[in-house]
């Protein structure tokens, strides 16, 4: 049973890595930048009025950062693009 756990850690781990790049490339298909980000937002979980730190409330904590990551990536490529004349 631990390695089915640690195999499940692992595998939750890794996933936490890629699903920020997955988000932002779902979010770029609004067609604009402050749509995606729009969306990114609108997706996102609130947290409970009664956040008791229990395993699945930390679970909707990590959920959150991954979208604030991707929010944050989603910006850095926005304030890459070339200003317009």
């Amino acid at each position: 049973m631990l390695d089915e756990f640690q195999k499940w850690q692992y595998d939750a781990e890794q996933a936490i890595k890629e699903w920020p790049d997955k988000l932002v490339e779902e979010a770029l298909k609004q067609g604009t930048y402050d749509k995606a980000e729009r969306w990114l937002k609108r997706k996102q979980p609130d947290y409970s009025d009664s956040f008791l730190g229990k395993p699945e409330e930390q679970f909707i904590v990590t959920i959150k950062v991954i979208y604030d990551e991707a929010i944050h990536k989603l910006r850095r490529l926005a304030m890459k693009q070339k200003v317009g004349k």
